[in-house]
């Protein structure tokens, strides 16, 4: 036998830190691949068998076995430990009163064990647990849980139990207790022994509510692949029947990815099938070729506010769906979509009209040879289609020239003309209406602009805030669209009514931005404040639509005899990493009132600490506001609250609060939602034990 005297030296180290004793010097043995070490041992030839008594080490492979006293018969690799037994393999700890175990095969038997396991953070104690490999445990009359200590806050009380370290652990007529109490039992139940995904059964939801009744979700996790994993859903209602929905994903090497949801049900309240299909898919064939689908497709329209449990969703007014594919190239691109809009507030969707499809040519601007000139073209190809009305086919041919000009005094113009070429074929209009036939219009347009930006760096004392650069860029436009009469074109959408007009416009924009500086730490840049100002005047043209009366641009929002057009106030102001303030709004000079605001602040510590406002309104049209907080500062506490309320309606149209009571290895969550436009109000009970899911009451 030889001795290797730097692995001693590690061992030595190891266990002395690891264990609560150390090696100490005594007979060591080396043979096949195992080490060891005791304070004495000794040899039986008959039975080719070593005894080891006194702090025992036997080291194999990647394991570490510790003992008071153990037997090791090297014919058949086998070990018998008993007394304060404890078997280390990585981050897995086995403790036991005595092990018989096959240093080989890893098989073996474990009298009053209790292993821990680091990556899945789980503990699993029995009476009797059978080593059936490697990382492959039975265990009769165990107990498993994720919390720590000797007194757990909960536990699974089985009477077997398959456990898989490197995949799950499946249990048979099991208990669930809190501290000793036992709350339900299960025939059957299947978790996660390992902090990697992997397949199996997960708790099941369960709860009430008057539109669906009492209800049972037993769902199952697919762990495909590396990149792909898919949730599959049997659900169980009393009022409505049983549906099945899924929940899929992937990601690929080429970036390619996807998201495709869905579920379907016949529904026994309304006697027919319902469902709902989502996708959010990117498909790259090759760099520049892409092909991409954002589908939002529901059987009727009713569905939502039956179904969706996603706030802000149930009251959806338009569902969009499109397809696309798009090829680049260095100087062009192509694209075809097939855009379908689902309008959930009209009766039926016969008058919607649709984009089947809709192609798109673009010539990026080239420079001409010798010149500062630049040429571009946007053009497109529509099919419009609806069940009714007006339907036909629309040619846009867009092209146009920009060039750009350096000025003294650090000025910078841009000037830009084209002309806009439309071309329709349309059919199906009504008695009186315009549009039939082939119709063909050109229409020139152009414009110019000139800039400047100053800055300057000021210096600064503010805390960590040290220096402070504040750039201002005005500029001065103009731009121009040829009036033309065009009430014999067909009107599918606003772009079949180009207003002539002739307008001036001013901004100006600021930027600040600091520079922090803390000891000696590299400094950090940040963007303390976007501010813009503009306002048009309109020289000429129609302020307003001919066809609805309402103003065309929200930077044109002026009556028929006034010329200004709304000042228009936009901000973006970030004093610290915490808060961050917004608004954009639009105020009417001739009446010294708002057409439009929108605005709101978000003030986060962390995900759980924070507290957020948003507001809209549109005159004549809707006065919103929605509020957001989270508090997690009493520990162990968490609340969190979410409301939405028309001004308008003067009513909530959705509320909702939860408060989470949360502990090492488990949180309990009371949540109530309140929408009281579907006359729903919900109160749910989420019991959430960690590694394991949430166990759901409604």
């Amino acid at each position: 036998m030889r001795f290797k005297p730097a692995i001693a030296i590690l061992i030595f180290f190891l266990s002395a830190f690891i264990f609560p004793f150390a090696v100490t010097a005594g007979d060591v043995l080396q043979s096949g691949g195992v080490t060891l070490y005791a304070d004495a041992l000794s040899h039986d030839q008959a039975s080719d068998t070593y005894r080891a008594t006194g702090n025992v080490m036997i080291v194999w492979q990647e394991s570490i076995l510790i003992a008071d006293s153990a037997y090791l018969r090297e014919t058949d690799n086998e070990a018998f430990a008993e007394g304060k037994v404890r078997l280390v393999k990585g981050g897995d700890v086995l403790k036991c009163d005595r092990i018989q175990i096959n240093l080989i095969t890893q098989e073996g038997e474990i009298t009053n064990g209790d292993l821990f396991s680091r990556k899945a953070n789980f503990h699993l104690r029995g009476q009797k647990i059978v080593k059936l490999g490697e990382d492959e445990y039975r265990v009769d009359h165990g107990t498993f849980t994720t919390c720590d200590g000797d007194h757990p806050s909960w536990k699974f009380v089985v009477k077997n139990l398959d456990v898989h370290l490197e995949g799950n652990a499946v249990g048979y007529n099991t208990l669930f207790y809190i501290k000793d109490v036992p709350s339900f039992y299960t025939p059957y139940i299947i978790f996660p022994a390992h902090s990697e995904r992997q397949s199996g059964f997960l708790f099941p939801d369960i709860g009430n509510s008057n539109i669906k009744g009492f209800n049972v979700k037993l769902p199952y996790y697919w762990a495909i692949s590396p990149s792909q994993d898919a949730t599959i859903d049997l659900d169980m209602q009393t009022k409505r029947g049983v549906g099945l929905g899924f929940d899929y994903n992937y990601r690929l090497l080429n970036d390619s990815l996807g998201k495709i949801t869905g579920y379907f049900i016949y529904d026994e309240n309304q006697d027919k099938e319902r469902g709902h299909l989502e996708t959010q898919q990117q498909e790259w064939f090759s760099p520049s070729f892409v092909f991409k689908s954002d589908l939002d497709l529901i059987s009727d329209r009713t569905y939502l506010q039956d179904y969706s449990v996603t706030n802000g969703v149930y009251n959806a007014q338009i569902l969009d769906s499109s397809i696309s594919l798009t090829k680049n190239w260095q100087n062009y691109s192509l694209a075809g979509e097939f855009r379908y809009a689902d309008d959930l507030i009209a009766p039926n969707n016969t008058t919607t009209l649709e984009k089947l499809p809709e192609i798109s040519f673009t010539a990026i601007r080239q420079k001409m040879p010798g010149i500062p000139l630049y040429l571009a073209l946007d053009s497109t190809f529509a099919n419009f289609y609806r069940d009714s009305d007006i339907r036909g086919q629309r040619i846009d041919l867009h092209p146009y020239a920009t060039t750009y000009l350096a000025m003294p005094a650090g000025l910078e113009f841009s000037a830009w003309g084209g002309y806009h070429e439309r071309m329709y074929n349309a059919y199906s209009a009504g008695e009186g209406e315009s549009g039939n036939g082939s119709r063909e219009i050109g229409i020139a347009d152009g414009g110019a602009t000139i800039a400047t930006s100053l800055s300057r760096v000021y210096d600064t004392d503010w805390g960590s805030l040290k220096k402070l650069k504040h750039t201002i860029v005005p500029e001065v436009g103009y731009s121009l669209v040829e009036e033309k009469n065009q009430d014999s074109l067909p009107f599918f959408d606003y772009n079949d009514r180009e207003l002539g007009h002739g307008t001036t416009t001013w901004a100006v924009t600021n930027y600040l931005s600091g520079r922090f500086q803390q000891g000696d730490a590299p400094p950090a840049y940040r963007d303390l404040l976007y501010l813009r100002l503009s306002e048009g005047y309109q020289l000429s043209g129609l302020a307003r639509d001919p066809l609805t009366g309402t103003p065309r641009d929200l930077l044109a929002l002026v009556d028929q005899d006034r010329k200004l057009t709304d000042i228009r106030v936009e901000a973006n102001i970030t004093p610290t990493k915490e808060l961050s303030i917004f608004t954009d709004n639009y105020y009417y000079p001739y009446s010294s009132r708002f057409d439009q605001v929108s605005g709101g602040f978000d003030l986060k510590s962390d995900k759980e600490n924070m507290v957020g406002l948003s507001y809209f309104y549109a005159r004549d049209l809707v006065k919103y506001m929605e509020g957001r907080l989270g508090i997690n500062l009493l520990k162990p506490f968490v609340f969190n609250f979410m409301g939405r309320y028309s001004f308008d309606g003067r009513n909530f149209l959705e509320t909702k609060y939860s408060l989470e009571y949360r502990q090492q290895c488990w949180s309990i969550i009371f949540s109530y939602q309140d929408r009281p436009i579907l006359n729903d109000h919900s109160f749910m009970i989420s019991f959430d034990l960690a590694g394991i899911g949430k166990i759901k009451a409604h």
